[in-house]
């Protein structure tokens, strides 16, 4: 048998490195800074890329200001499906108001310039903004707006403001809903990975290995 074209390698090893990147079985996906009395609903969004049938174990903590320890910790519990999205805050009241429907858990009084991490036992899984770190005037400073997870990008134990799409600060202020905004929270519009692809260049490598054998 031939061997393989360079560019084939390459591309097999990049797919090795896209799954292990993207094995997480819940990452952070938004925060939300919002414009309601008191500066509600404060909100993070996580997202299942596999079925948890017991989510004991995870917990989201909450980072404010500068502070280096946690200022509030989530502990996440029952099961979850593939697909599916968990919405964490302080203010299911106004939740509700905003966005409608209705919140998961209890969460953390986020403010723009907070860190969020999300983490399995003592396990760091995925991290938003910089614990330890005021986020006032960094480019990802969420005041007043909100930050959202770019599409086919992963959970990491490191920060990577690329990764994500920012409204700026003050974005949504006088706002009274998420649908008569006129800078929406992208709410549960992250896609996880081109699976269709993925899958189809997997079968395409198979394919030339036959032809060459």
């Amino acid at each position: 048998m031939r061997p393989l074209p360079r560019i084939l390698l390459r591309v097999s090893a990049l797919q090795l490195a896209f799954i292990a990147a993207s094995d997480a079985s819940l990452i952070i996906t938004g925060v939300f800074d919002g414009p309601l009395s008191g500066g509600t609903p404060k909100i993070v969004e996580l997202y299942s890329t596999s079925d948890l049938g017991d989510m004991t174990g995870y917990t989201v903590e909450f980072y404010f200001n500068a502070n280096t320890t946690p200022s509030f910790t989530t502990t996440l519990s029952g099961s979850i499906t593939t697909g599916e999205y968990i919405y964490l805050t302080p203010n299911s009241a106004e939740f509700t108001t905003y966005f409608g429907g209705s919140s998961d858990f209890s969460g953390g009084s986020i403010n723009g310039d907070d860190s969020v991490v999300l983490k399995q036992g003592a396990t760091t899984i995925d991290v938003f903004g910089s614990p330890g770190t005021d986020g006032t005037g960094l480019v990802w400073d969420y005041l007043d707006g909100w930050a959202y997870r770019k599409s086919w990008t992963f959970a990491s134990p490191t920060f990577d403001a690329g990764d994500w799409i920012f409204s700026g600060i003050n974005a949504t202020d006088n706002d009274t809903s998420n649908a008569t905004s006129s800078s929406p929270f992208p709410i549960g519009s992250y896609v996880p990975e081109p699976a269709a692809a993925l899958l189809g260049s997997f079968g395409l490598i198979g394919l030339l290995r036959r032809r060459r054998a």
